[in-house]
């Protein structure tokens, strides 16, 4: 089965490149740390970098060569309700190439849910932008993953397992909306010492309103560690 998935995330973005439907093909690596600070309180950070390989518009050739897109530091605190329900609270800011650095606050609502052998995770999220020169834009997210073990009912250390996840996106900046949706298709390993690793791919979709919808892949993979 792992063979079968990682032909498909091999092969998927070609295709879509080949058929035109896309405007960029990337790398996307994350290293997310996160330790208990008190019985109650969770601290995490995190690093995320998007680094472009190929541009392409339909109808044209691909333009080949390497650019750094953005990278992100993220830092969140947070607290269980229950063990199925947590708040978060969090800041960014952004490194972006060809704009100016931005800011970003992030208030977040996780529910878990466990339905047989696998995990069902529900975020609800909204943040607010902040950059020099432009106004604030505000966002509302709900993002749904499904995480299944592969060999067995359960996720043990030293075992794979797969995440699925879909994420619309509404954003609103000076009475403007727009529209973006994120799929991600991984297969992770759970090693010893609290440890995952994860690799896959992240499909976005954007610009829905505008004439120039724009679709994004970057072949994505995270180290987690939890100290």
């Amino acid at each position: 089965m792992r063979k079968i998935f990682w032909i498909i995330l091999l092969v998927l973005p070609i295709e879509i490149m080949a058929q035109g439907r896309v405007s960029n093909f990337g790398l996307f690596p994350e290293f997310q740390i996160g330790f208990d600070a008190t019985e109650k309180l969770k601290v995490t950070g995190k690093i995320e970098s998007q680094h472009g390989m190929v541009d392409k518009v339909e109808n044209s050739d691909a333009k080949w060569g390497y650019y750094h897109n953005q990278t992100d530091f993220q830092g969140f605190l947070g607290t269980s309700i229950n063990p199925f329900v947590s708040i978060t609270g969090g800041y960014q800011y952004r490194l972006e190439s060809g704009s100016e650095n931005s800011h970003r606050s992030i208030q977040q609502v996780s529910i878990l849910q466990r339905k047989g052998n696998f995990k069902i995770g529900h975020r609800i999220r909204t943040d607010q932008t902040f950059a020099p020169n432009d106004p604030v834009e505000f966002r509302l997210r709900y993002r749904i993953s499904y995480e299944i073990p592969i060999e067995g009912q359960s996720l043990d250390p030293g075992e794979f397992y797969l995440v699925f996840s879909d994420e619309p996106i509404y954003s609103i900046q000076s009475g403007e909306s727009g529209l973006e949706n994120r799929v991600v298709a991984a297969l992770g390993h759970f090693s010893k010492g609290k440890q995952k690793f994860q690799a896959g791919i992240d499909y976005r979709t954007d610009r829905f309103f505008d004439d120039d919808f724009r679709q994004r892949t970057w072949f994505k993979f995270g180290w987690y560690l939890k100290l």
